[in-house]
Formats: structure tokens, sequence, C-alpha cells
């Protein structure tokens, strides 16, 4: 029997899901009494939690709807729609103690006290902007998802199911974030995050099954020439354009709003460096599981002679591979990928305009709970924001992805070389988030050039814009420079330090590079190991890719 074009044992699963999710949020709720436990959670999970936290925060529908959107279109090389990130993930390692060590409630605190109010400003406008584009990407993705399943993604009332569809799923994630904060976002993650690891391998066996296996979904594929087999393909995702994708990612992981909560909402900076640096990781994995999943539904397709719709393409795949039981587990899980990442965005980028913005501009004076529903106000704002970006989007699911990336990476720059180099100061961060952001504009909007020029110009055009500011005007103020690094290489734990000048926190013989004002400390042990233990899975899932292809 169905109801609205959907089983009803789809229907049963999807309400349990629902109202557990609600229940969570409303739950958490009792929890927070202040801005830091609503947007941090006090501080107080350990790394299992924030492994999740981390990977559902950053993995949403947009992921493996994106990949076999692309699939279905390029092959092998769509992996690279979410794997964009794939080797900036070791450098997350290295982020996220410098992160945490920062003491701040938001990144836009990070850019006040290292560049002052009005660049705390700019950030909050360029991150909000890229935000709400991500988070418009990922209720897009849910809904094209959910009307495959439905079989609503090409019939005559379409239009109306994707406007139906996209409300009622962005309802949801709106009401428990508004009641839970960080808190309901990072203990619904747990459960997401399993859930999407389900979603990530779920259907496979199935699709395999349809296509007689890996080899015959590569017979079928090989069979049609081009370059379906290959992780890179010149047209969308060749070697060049992976390379500046790489160097991007961790830009553009520096300017997330939420990095604060996944790196320092842990008890301790072990807790954030596993969590921030291993669900990311996982998310990693996954992308291979989506990546054959697309690749089979593809061969599927050719095989039967069926029309291939792009957006829909992971929808329609649940619903051409699955029985409706198992239909019902899967939109659960593709529900909490969106809300997992969702809340994230709806909580720590309101937790900017009302730390930075309403308590420093408009009410000085506010206590504790004024600030908790302000950002609850803006954090709906936000989120209908993103709900109309949806629907201006709604006709290129892979380029809303890929816009909001670049669109962080502009101010990302800053973040970077204000860690990195003691001269760069406020005119730099401004020139380089100007000039970046127009050349971004401009090749991607105006002159609409490929991914390698919109990808490399502005990263190139903003360091350089970044060096000139700083260089023509005055040097940051030299206590605020000595504070701030001192600060970032003090570990948790050891506040009485902080009263110490930098030269004692950081003698000569721990400085690696200082040419130029750069402020570069050699790495520990804990440091350089971990980099090189997860450089090595990035390359291992590399490997295991190549074999599934080949």
């Amino acid at each position: 029997m169905e109801i609205l074009g959907l089983h009803y044992a789809i229907w049963i699963v999807l309400v349990l899901y629902f109202v557990g999710m609600l229940l969570m949020g409303w739950w958490s709720k009792r929890g927070i009494k202040s801005q830091e436990g609503y947007l941090l959670g006090n501080r107080r999970f350990g790394w299992p939690m924030m492994v999740m936290h981390a990977f559902g925060a950053g993995t949403h529908p947009g992921n493996v709807a994106g990949v076999m959107s692309q699939g279905v279109v390029s092959g092998a090389s769509s992996i690279w729609v979410s794997w964009m990130w794939l080797f900036g993930t070791p450098f997350y390692w290295i982020i996220a103690p410098i992160i945490r060590r920062m003491r701040c409630l938001t990144m836009a605190d990070f850019f006040r006290e290292r560049f002052g109010r009005a660049a705390s400003v700019l950030y909050i406008i360029v991150a909000a902007a890229g935000m709400i584009v991500f988070l418009a990407g990922v209720l897009l993705a849910t809904t094209r998802t959910v009307q495959g399943v439905m079989g609503k993604a090409a019939t005559a009332d379409s239009e109306m199911w994707f406007f139906g569809i996209l409300f009622a799923s962005a309802a949801v994630f709106i009401v428990y974030s508004y009641w839970g904060g960080i808190i309901a976002a990072i203990r619904t993650d747990m459960i997401q995050g399993l859930m999407i690891i389900a979603l990530s391998f779920i259907a496979i066996p199935v699709a395999l099954g349809r296509v007689d296996g890996l080899a015959g979904m590569r017979a079928t594929l090989g069979a049609q020439g081009g370059s379906y087999l290959s992780l890179f393909d010149p047209k969308e995702f060749s070697l060049l354009t992976v390379l500046l994708l790489c160097i991007n990612a961790p830009l553009t992981a520096l300017a997330f709003p939420h990095l604060m909560s996944v790196c320092a909402a842990g008890r301790t900076e072990w807790e954030g460096r596993v969590g921030f640096t291993y669900g990311n990781i996982l998310k990693r994995i996954c992308t291979i599981g989506w990546c054959v999943l697309g690749l089979c539904w593809l061969a599927y397709l050719i095989n039967s002679g069926s029309e291939i719709h792009k957006d829909a393409a992971f929808g329609d795949s649940i619903r051409g591979l699955l029985r409706p039981e198992l239909q019902g587990v899967m939109l659960a899980c593709v529900m909490a990928a969106a809300m997992s990442s969702g809340d994230a965005v709806q909580v720590t980028v309101a937790g900017l305009f009302s730390q930075n913005i309403y308590r420093v501009y408009f009410n000085p004076k506010a206590d504790q709970k004024q600030l908790v529903s302000a950002t609850r106000v803006i954090g709906v704002v936000i989120a209908l924001l993103a709900l109309g970006g949806a629907i201006l989007m709604r006709k290129n699911l892979v380029k809303a992805i890929l816009d909001y990336f670049n669109i962080l990476s502009v101010v990302g720059i800053s973040t970077a070389m204000g860690i990195l180099w003691r001269r760069m100061n406020a005119t730099g961060m401004f020139s380089s988030t100007i000039f970046a952001g127009a050349s971004l504009i401009l090749t991607r909007y105006v002159l609409d050039c490929g991914r390698d020029v919109t990808i490399g110009v502005p990263i190139v055009v903003g360091g350089i814009a970044a060096v000139i500011g700083s260089l023509v005007t005055k040097p940051p103020r030299h206590e605020v420079i000595e504070k701030f690094f001192t600060k970032i290489y003090v570990p948790i734990g050891q506040d009485a330090r902080l009263e110490l000048p930098l030269d004692e926190v950081v003698p000569e013989s721990k400085r690696w590079l200082t040419a130029g004002g750069l402020f570069v400390v050699k790495p520990s042990r804990q440091s350089w190991v971990g980099f090189v233990v997860t450089l090595g899975i990035c390359l291992a899932c590399v490997l295991v890719m190549l074999a599934i292809l080949r």
C-alpha cells in the first residue's frame, strides 16, 4: 500500500526517525544555560562523539548525491566532488590543536582578536554567504534524493513535490537545532553518523548483483569508451584541477564557522584532534562506497537502456535497488546526513552574528540568556535564507556544492596567513578577502572560466594582495601579535604559561621558519607522526579506488 507515492513501511521508518530527532533536540534543551553551552556544549565531549560530530557536520546528502549525479555523466572522476578534501585531511591533524588553543567561542572571535572588529564583520559576511550556499546545497540534495525515491523527479507535478519535500525536510532540523544547539547537534550526530555509514554501503551489494559484480561493471563502462573508469577526466576533474582542490581544501576548512565546534567542543586537545581528523577520514572511506554505487547504477542504466536523471540519480538508485523497508531506512539515512550538517551550520553561523555583531554593536550588556535567544532566532533566519538559496539553485546540484567551497577559501587565506605570518595585518586581511572575492566572481560568474582558473586564480590573487596590503601599511601592534602567538602555542591545561613572553613559550630552538616575519615552529612528534599516518591513509584510499577500477 502506498501513501503519497511511498510504501507505508517507508512512512513508518521516517515518522519514527523524525520523532526521535525532535525528542533529542527537546531533551538537549535542558543543558543549555549559556552561550558557550549552546555553541560549544561546554567543551565536554569525548573523542567518539567528536569523531561523529566532525563526520556528521561534514557529511551531507550533497556529498553522495553529488558524487552519483556527476558519476552518471563522467564516471569515476566524480569521486573528486567529495574527495576534493582528501589531501587536505592530513593538515586537519595540525589545524585542530591550534584552533582549540585560540580559546575562542567562534571563528569571528579569532578575526577580531587578530585583525580587529571590522575584520570580524567582513569574515562573518563572507562565511555566512558561503555556508548559506552550503546549506542550500544540503537541502537541494536531500529534496532531489527523496524525489528520486518517490519517482517524482521527472513527472508533470515534479515542481510541486520539490517544494513540498524541501519545506518538510527543512522544518525538522530547524526545530531541533533551535531547541538544543550544538549539544543536540553532537548527540544526534553520533546516531546520524552511524546511519550515514550504513547509507554508504547498504545498497552496494544489491547494485553489484544487478551488473554481475565489479567485473561486469568495469566491462559495461569500459565498452562505452571515454574515461568512465579513470580517476581523472579532462573536462571535469583533470589532474591539475585535483591538485588545486587539494591546495584549496585546507584554506576552505580554516574558514568554516563550525571549525571551532569540531575542534574545540572536546574535553582536551586530543579529543578535538582525533575527532576533526578521523571524522573526516571516515568520510573519505565512505566516498569510495558512494562512487562504486554510482558506477554500478550507471552500468545498470546502460545495460537496461533506461533514462538517466542526473540530479536524482541517488534517489532513483534507492528506488530501483532496495525493498520498501530498506528504502525507508535509506531515506532516514539521507535525512540524518542533511540534519547533521544543517544543525551545525544553523547553530554556528548564528553564533557568529549573536556573539560578534549583536553583542558587540547592538547590546553590549546582553546576558547569557539574551545571547542564546538571539542565536536561536538568527539561526532560523539563516536556515530560511538557505531555503531560498535551494530554490534558486535547484537546476544544478554539483555547482552548488563547489560554489561554497570556493567562497569560503576566499577568507580562509587570511586565517592561514594570520596563523603563519606575524606581519599580516588588518589591511592585508581586507585586501586579500576583497581581491580574492572579486577574482572569484569575475572568473566564476562573469567570464565562466574552467575550474582550474576559478580555483587557482583567487588563491594566488588573495595571497599576493595579503602580502602587498600588509607590507605597505603599518605592522600590527607588537603586544597583540605576542599575545596571539603565545596563546596558540600554549597547550590547553597549561594556562599559567599564557603570562610568559613568546620567546620563553617558543624559544629559538623550537622555531622552524622565521624569515620575513613567518612563524612556523618545529612539529612535535605527535604532530608529524599523526600527519604522516593520516597522509598514508589518504594514499591508501586512492590505491583502493584504483584497484576497484582496474
